[in-house]
């Protein structure tokens, strides 16, 4: 028995889904996680629930993605909504194992391309479609990000496989309550009006105004109202972050810890912002990397969308998942429309900030980096 799966069902079925006998819950993997989906199933059936479980083979998935017809790409089956209509939980994996090969996609058919299925992040028409009939069903749907950590992702990013692993799933592991003691206290501050002020040892100097927008959170609870509205859980977790008025937003940023992306990395990326706008950026290398997303965006790339806070005490800096590690501080810029914003771009530039402190309205919520609010 995998010791590291075993624990991952047992804190998606009992912490996240809090599931109950005679539950139908659907498991969907990508044919590289098939022992973690085996391993969900049998604990499933232990607990009563009715289980269906498939596979996705990442060869027949690309094939498709390269060759098969676009309609069939953008539709949502008949006999696959009417399953999603039956099932009260969804639990998936992500994938696939190799980096998307970009380059092999005709241009025509790459928003097709359905990988994250939560329709706040995943643009496709098939996204869009289960996204209405999850609603609709109110399917509580858990992802595991977790799976993206293999062998071919961590060289592509050079990452060290087994720390990234380690991270990876450890952070699947995080107190849902911890991160929720936290996160609700933040809710009503960031959810209300008045001016932030974010500043760090290593230069950051920013303002902005919030304007009375709804936080976008995630503690790791599947819960009915996420349900309601169609949203993924994705695991590892654990955020809180809102839009906010984004011709607003002046001053400095620099993003302190290393920036990894599947294009390369850059160190010491600095903004000057003014308007909301970047006006002037530099980086001690990989510069090229964020001048990249610029020169390929189609709209508001440039423009301030939103902040936030890591809640995870289980996560590291140098992954993946910067946003969510505790004690983090995050500033992203394009796209917005996921978090109730009024940027419209093709993509979405964030990173963190670490031993970040932060006031809301003149209340200091984060001090040199620990949180100073809990309920």
């Amino acid at each position: 028995m995998n010791i590291e799966y075993a624990t991952l069902s047992k804190q998606i079925l009992d912490g996240c889904l809090s599931t109950k006998p005679g539950q139908r819950v659907w498991i969907h993997s990508w044919d590289h996680t098939l022992e973690l989906a085996s391993d969900l199933a049998l604990e499933s059936r232990k607990r009563r629930l009715e289980v269906l479980l498939t596979v996705q083979l990442e060869d027949l998935w690309l094939r498709s993605m390269s060759e098969a017809s676009p309609e069939l790409l953008d539709k949502l089956p008949a006999h696959v909504a009417a399953a999603l209509e039956e099932t009260q939980i969804y639990i998936y994996t992500l994938g696939p194992r190799k980096p998307v090969p970009w380059d092999k996609i005709p241009v025509d058919r790459r928003g097709s391309v359905s990988v994250w299925l939560d329709a706040r992040y995943d643009r496709s028409k098939f996204a869009e479609q289960w996204a209405k009939v999850a609603k609709r069903s109110k399917v509580r749907m858990v992802g595991i990000e977790a799976t993206l950590a293999t062998p071919e992702r961590a060289e592509s990013m050079g990452l060290d496989l087994e720390e990234w692993r380690r991270v990876m799933f450890e952070g699947c592991t995080a107190d849902p309550r911890e991160m929720a003691s936290h996160g609700r206290a933040l809710e009503p501050l960031m959810g209300g009006e008045g001016q932030a002020h974010l500043t760090t040892p290593f230069g950051t100097d920013f303002r902005f105004r919030l304007d009375k927008r709804p936080p976008d959170f995630s503690y790791g609870l599947s819960t009915e109202e996420k349900a309601e509205r169609g949203e993924v859980v994705f695991l590892p977790t654990g955020g809180i972050e809102v839009s906010a008025a984004e011709d607003s937003a002046e001053g400095r940023i620099v993003y302190d810890p290393v920036i990894r992306t599947g294009k390369g990395q850059v160190e010491d990326l600095t903004f000057q912002v003014a308007q909301g706008r970047i006006k002037q950026f530099s980086a001690r290398s990989g510069k090229e990397t964020f001048e990249r997303y610029l020169r390929e965006g189609t709209g508001d790339e440039n423009r301030f969308a939103y902040f936030g806070f890591g809640l995870n005490p289980k996560i590291r800096h140098g992954f993946t998942q910067d946003d969510k590690v505790l004690g983090s501080t995050i500033v992203g810029f394009g796209h917005s429309g996921a978090k109730g914003g009024k940027n419209v771009a093709s993509g979405t530039w964030w990173a963190s900030m670490t031993k970040a402190t932060v006031t809301i309205s003149g209340q200091k919520v984060m001090e040199d980096g620990r949180l100073l609010v809990e309920s």
